[in-house]
C-alpha cells in the first residue's frame, strides 16, 4: 500500500528560507522567548508576595484606658515621625476639648459644692468671678464637641452626667464617622466653604481660650478648688486628657500640639479601628504595619475575636495603677481584678496558640505616686499580705501573677515579652518599642514560613 507523504519519517526538511525570512523568524522566536521570560518572572514575584506579606499584623488589647491609644500614637511617633507630626494640628482641638472639659468639670464642682452646703457652702468673691467669666466655656466646649464627635454625641448624657463631680467627662466617638469627619477639612476633602467656616469657629475658640488662660489658671490654682478636690479623692492630674498644667502655653492663639501633648490627648472611640503605619526609615523586610486598637469596655470586648485569626502578635495593656479603682461601666469590678481575668482569657485562647503576646505593666508613674502617697497595695489585693508596701515590690508581684497565668493557662508553652511603662513618656516607651521591634518582625515573618 501507497503510504501518504504526511506519514512519511523523518519528515522532509522544510523548504529553503531566504534570508529575510531567517531573520524574521530568529526574531519571532526571540520575542516569544522575551514574553515567556516575563511570564515566568512575574508568576514568581506574585508567588513570592504571596509568601510575604507587605505587612506585620498588631493587635492591641486590654480594658477602657489602660492605654493602648497611647501606644499606638508612640508606635506613629517612633515609626512614622513625619507623618505624625503632619497631622498635629489636626490635634489641636482635641486638646482643647479636654482642657475646657476639666475646667467646666471644676466648675460643676463648685456649683453642687454650693447646692448641696458642702464645706465651702458660700463660694468667694475671686470664685464668683472666676465661674461668671468661664460660663463662655460651656458653649466653647459644646462647638468643640460637634466638630470631633458630629452633630450629636453617640452617647447622650444629662447635665448632671456631663459634670459629674467623680469625674471629668470625655467625648466617645464611634470608630470611622465622627472621629474621620473631625479630620476631614485637615486633609483637604471637605468643600472651601465648608473648611472656611470650620476655620473661623476654630480661631474664634482660640481667641476666647487665650482671653480665658489667665482666669483657668487662677481657677485650678485656686485653695478651695485644690481642697475640694481633696474632699471628693479626686486626683484630675491622673485622669485623661489632664492639661490644666500646661494652660498658658495651650490657650496660646498660635499653639501647635507637641508630640507629647498629642501622647496626652484623649477621645474615646467606640468600636475597633484599623491604623496602617507605613515606616519612613529602616530596612526590614515588612515596611508597613497594620495596627488594630480595639475598644476595652466590656460591652466592647466580643468583638476582639474577629482579629484573632491572621494577627502576629499582641500587645496587651494592664494599667498596674488600677489596683484601688473599678470599672466606669460596673462599679463592683475592681479594675486590677478584671485585667488579670482578661489576661487568663487571652492566654488560655485556643485561636492565639501561635501569636506572640507582649506585655505592658502600664502607667507605672501612676502607681509609684499612689504607693508613696501612702495608699496600701495590700488593702486592694489582700494576697500581697504583709509584703512592703513600695512601687518596686508591687511591680514584681503584679509582674509575677501575669506571668504565672500565662504559664498556668496556655494552651502549649509561650515566651511572655514583660515591659513596666509609661506609655506617655516618649523616651522611655521608644526604648521598649525598639526591643519588640524585632520580637514582632520575627513573628509576623515567622509566620509566613520565611524564616
Amino acid at each position: 500500500m501507497h503510504q501518504s507523504r504526511r506519514n512519511v519519517w523523518p519528515p522532509p526538511p522544510p523548504p529553503p528560507e531566504s534570508e529575510q525570512e531567517r531573520l524574521a523568524r530568529i526574531d519571532a522566536e526571540r520575542e516569544a522567548k522575551r514574553i515567556s521570560n516575563a511570564i515566568d518572572e512575574q508568576i514568581a514575584v506574585e508567588r513570592e508576595q504571596r509568601r510575604r506579606p507587605s505587612n506585620a499584623k498588631v493587635l492591641l488589647l486590654g480594658q477602657a484606658e489602660a492605654g493602648k491609644s497611647s501606644v499606638l500614637k508612640n508606635l506613629q511617633l517612633y515609626f512614622a515621625p513625619k507623618a505624625f507630626q503632619a497631622e498635629a494640628e489636626a490635634w489641636r482641638p482635641v486638646i482643647h476639648l479636654n482642657l475646657v472639659r476639666s475646667v467646666n468639670f471644676v466648675l460643676g464642682l463648685l456649683e453642687l459644692r454650693h447646692n448641696d452646703g458642702g464645706t465651702s457652702p458660700v463660694l468667694s468673691g475671686s470664685l464668683r468671678r472666676l465661674s461668671f467669666s468661664l460660663a463662655p466655656l460651656r458653649q466653647v466646649e459644646e462647638s468643640l464637641s460637634s466638630r470631633i464627635a458630629g452633630a450629636r454625641s453617640i452617647e447622650e448624657q444629662s447635665e448632671a452626667e456631663r459634670y459629674n463631680p467623680a469625674k471629668a467627662s470625655e467625648i466617645s466617638v464611634r470608630s470611622g464617622v465622627g472621629w474621620t469627619a473631625f479630620l476631614r477639612f485637615r486633609r483637604g476633602s471637605v468643600d472651601s466653604g465648608r473648611a472656611a467656616s470650620e476655620k473661623s469657629e476654630e480661631m474664634q475658640i482660640r481667641r476666647i481660650l487665650s482671653a480665658c488662660a489667665t482666669d483657668i489658671a487662677a481657677l485650678w490654682a485656686s485653695e478651695d478648688v485644690q481642697q475640694g478636690l481633696r474632699d471628693r479623692d479626686i486626683i484630675l492630674q491622673e485622669q485623661s486628657g489632664f492639661f490644666l498644667d500646661e494652660v498658658q502655653r495651650i490657650c496660646q492663639e498660635s499653639y501647635t500640639p507637641t508630640p507629647n501633648d498629642i501622647l496626652r490627648a484623649r477621645v474615646h472611640t467606640v468600636g475597633p479601628e484599623e491604623h496602617v503605619i507605613h515606616m519612613e526609615s529602616g530596612t526590614e523586610t515588612m515596611r508597613t504595619w497594620t495596627v488594630y486598637d480595639v475598644g476595652g469596655s466590656t460591652s466592647q470586648r466580643a468583638a476582639w475575636a474577629q482579629f484573632f485569626d491572621d494577627v502576629h502578635v499582641i500587645i496587651f495593656l494592664a494599667p498596674i495603677s488600677a489596683f484601688n479603682e473599678t470599672l466606669a461601666e460596673n462599679h463592683t469590678v475592681n479594675r486590677l481584678a478584671d485585667s488579670l481575668k482578661l489576661w487568663r482569657t487571652i492566654c488560655s485562647n485556643k485561636l492565639l496558640v501561635n501569636v506572640e503576646f507582649i506585655l505592658f505593666l502600664n502607667k507605672v508613674d501612676i502607681l509609684t505616686r499612689k504607693i508613696q502617697s501612702g495608699i496600701r497595695f495590700a488593702e486592694h489585693v489582700t494576697s500581697f499580705r504583709d509584703k512592703p508596701n513600695e512601687p518596686k515590690e508591687v511591680i514584681k508581684y503584679l509582674s509575677d501573677a501575669f506571668a504565672t497565668i500565662n504559664q498556668t493557662y496556655s494552651p502549649r508553652k509561650r515566651k511572655m515579652h514583660r515591659h513596666v511603662t509609661c506609655a506617655i513618656d516618649t523616651k522611655a516607651t521608644s526604648i521598649v518599642i525598639n526591643d519588640i521591634r524585632e520580637v514582632i518582625l520575627l513573628r509576623a515573618l515567622a509566620a509566613t514560613s520565611i524564616l
